[in-house]
């Protein structure tokens, strides 16, 4: 929680929370007569409270303008807080790295897009397209089905490339492909210990440390792609 002095508060926050505390006259009274009594309300609170004193009181007093968790109508009486749309009014993709094993992406297809589509085409519909590459080679490129409602999309990784990037693709009467939109290029996280793994094998207090923590009371490897290749490797070398 960002910890807000009631001093620097507007009016327009202090009645918010006025109102909230269930000061039924707010929007008539002054600036000090909110702070005032606002004040009032938090010192009797805290009385009963473990914690008192003015730490307390500004933690309480600022709980609806920094921790609130409701549905949020009633906070567009606040300045400089609005409503943000279902969908914006663009064509867009982006790309997230989650981990070493998980990218996450998301997108949105601007309205009139998807009228000139109306307009176009018979039948459309769309299409992730997954490119992981290293500096000067593609090592994997693959398409993900979607449906027409789905916004988002969590994509499993499992190579050795260094990079990666997401297209938003459109196909148009089961004949045409065009690409609409590309997310930047994000670097993947690199599995250390699957690049070191004679360093991990050939150290049993490491190799214990390391994988104690992805290991079940019977002794078995947590699922886990990184983890079990790393794991591979190890058994393959020692079978040579």
């Amino acid at each position: 929680m960002v910890l807000i002095k009631i001093e620097s508060l507007s009016q327009k926050e202090l009645e918010h929370i006025a109102v909230q505390e269930g000061v039924h006259d707010a929007a008539s009274m002054s600036r000090d007569e909110l702070i005032e009594t606002l004040r009032e309300i938090y010192e009797d609170e805290s009385d009963d409270s473990q914690m008192g004193g003015e730490d307390n009181i500004q933690r309480k007093f600022v709980t609806w303008l920094t921790d609130y968790r409701g549905e949020g109508s009633e906070l567009t009486s606040l300045p400089g807080v609005v409503d943000l749309p279902d969908l914006y009014n663009e064509t867009s993709i982006h790309l997230l790295t989650k981990n070493a094993t998980w990218l996450y992406c998301y997108w949105s297809i601007a309205n009139f897009d998807r009228e000139k589509f109306d307009a176009a085409y018979s039948s459309y519909r769309f299409l992730i397209n997954v490119r992981l590459f290293n500096d000067d080679e593609v090592l994997d490129s693959y398409d993900i089905d979607i449906s027409d409602s789905d916004v988002e999309w969590n994509i499993n990784v499992n190579t050795s490339a260094l990079h990666a990037q997401v297209s938003l693709v459109l196909v148009a009467d089961e004949k045409e492909r065009k690409t609409l939109v590309s997310s930047e290029t994000v670097d993947l996280v690199s599995i250390y210990w699957l690049n070191h793994r004679n360093e991990i094998s050939g150290n049993e207090a490491l190799l214990r440390r390391e994988l104690s923590l992805l290991t079940n009371r019977d002794g078995y490897i947590l699922p886990s792609e990184s983890v079990e290749s790393i794991v591979q490797c190890i058994r393959e070398e020692e079978n040579l």
